[in-house]
């Protein structure tokens, strides 16, 4: 399988009329930049902030409430001239260059170290931000965005010379606010240019031959990876390849249009680019799972209400999925259920709802989708694919119901999958008032 993985890889790369790039943490990582790990490099990059602040990671470092600019900004310059302005492209950058070649591409990443631009691809979708760019800390959305590559190259060389000030703290020239990064919270602004031209990408190839290749984006990160595995499965001539070593999620609806690399980036590259196998552990294509039966699927109508009370789905808004909007009360919640692929599920209107997680590696876990962030509610998560979720109305507002809506690929099956009540809970005894309450009879 490992050789007609490698031979397959290499035909789709020809064969594809475009290359979407999809990149989390992993394809970071592989560059030789991990924000979650503590290591001697961590000290090299941070020097005395580590102890100073009790720093374990890079992340850390990022979001960390300093007691004033100046420690702040020294942390920003230190990580982001290391990283960032004294940036070489590593083998695994250099080798994507040559995947893509001259195919009509765009790259779409959570990653904010604004590596892809720095190695000269310009067609870059940065959905969390870029940490060489800054906001107004009080009009972010009405002062701009700038640039602040050449600013922070300057606040390190003085904050290695001992000579940093708080006049050299980069400040908004229309209101002389200070500034922040621009990374994904309270002030970020999303590059509007950018939204455009990926928005302008997928119009211009989802019907055509794509291939998605995705880089070290784990299951559970379901931001990029849910609506790109959407859009493979609405095009049967579309094509996914996924890399992460230990952990890849390909959902029964792209089985057959799917390769996945459980290994490194590097190792998977260089297969993709010979047409040859080095020993790359692989999986795929396979055929999907067969669909239900016409009696099966007769008996999954009649239960549909259990998981669906009030339900509706408008097949026109866009190509390639269709939103479902799920409408639930008090006494009529949605029952522990999952689907054949990873879910976004977002709050609409009403009251809050309420979410309750069953992953399959033994984890329970519940989110409150709403808009009040005082109750800690969020307006969207993600369910990696083989959660299996109820959600119920919280009731706390007078509306009365509460509205959610999530994505549906096209040709997705429609299974719904059900839980043994017994097996969970042996796996939950904890939580056995809400799987009581909230599993079909």
């Amino acid at each position: 399988m490992t050789n007609k993985a490698a031979q397959l890889s290499n035909q789709w790369i020809k064969e594809t009329d475009a290359i979407l790039v999809t990149a989390s943490n992993g394809f970071s990582i592989s560059e030789g930049l991990n924000l979650f790990t503590n290591d001697k490099k961590l000290r090299e990059v941070l020097g005395d902030l580590v102890d100073k602040y009790h720093l374990s990671n890079l992340l850390l470092a990022l979001g960390y409430p300093y007691p004033n600019q100046l420690d702040q900004w020294r942390a920003f310059a230190r990580i982001i001239e290391y990283y960032g302005n004294n940036y070489e492209k590593s083998r695994s950058m250099k080798d994507l260059k040559k995947i893509i070649g001259n195919k009509p591409y765009f790259i779409w990443t959570s990653n904010v170290d604004a590596h892809f631009t720095l190695a000269g691809l310009k067609n870059v979708f940065e959905i969390e931000g870029d940490w060489l760019e800054g906001v107004c800390s009080s009009h972010p959305d009405k002062h701009g965005i700038y640039q602040l590559g050449e600013k922070i190259h300057d606040i390190y060389l003085k904050d290695q010379a001992g000579t940093l000030t708080e006049a050299d703290i980069p400040t908004c020239d229309k209101c002389g606010a200070p500034l922040d990064l621009n990374l994904a919270g309270e002030n970020f602004e999303i590059n509007q240019k950018q939204v455009h031209n990926f928005e302008k990408f997928i119009t211009n190839y989802q019907d055509k031959k794509l291939l998605v290749i995705e880089l070290g984006i784990g299951p559970r990160n379901q931001m990029i990876k849910a609506p790109s595995m959407q859009l493979v499965a609405s095009n049967p001539k579309n094509r996914y390849i996924t890399i992460n070593k230990g952990e890849l999620l390909i959902p029964n609806a792209i089985k057959e249009q799917s390769i996945g690399y459980s290994s490194t980036i590097d190792d998977a590259f260089k297969e993709f680019l010979t047409g040859k196998s080095y020993g790359a552990t692989t999986h795929g294509p396979t055929p999907k799972t067969p669909a239900p039966s016409k009696k099966e699927m007769e008996k999954q109508e009649a239960t549909l209400q259990k998981f669906y009370p009030n339900y509706m789905a408008d097949k026109a808004f866009r190509p390639g999925s269709f939103p479902l909007y799920l409408t639930i009360d008090k006494k009529h919640p949605s029952y522990l259920h999952t689907v054949e692929y990873g879910q976004s599920w977002m709050y609409s209107m009403g009251d809050a709802a309420i979410v309750h997680c069953f992953t399959s590696d033994g984890q329970y876990y519940k989110v409150r989708l709403g808009l009040d962030k005082k109750k800690k509610e969020v307006h969207g998560f993600y369910a990696e694919a083989g959660t299996f979720i109820a959600i119920e109305s919280a009731n706390d507002t007078g509306a009365g119901f509460s509205q959610l809506n999530t994505d549906i690929p096209t040709n997705s099956s429609g299974e719904i999958l059900i839980p043994r009540k017994d097996k969970l809970l042996q796996l939950f005894p904890d939580q056995r008032e809400i799987i009581e309450r909230l599993t079909e009879e």
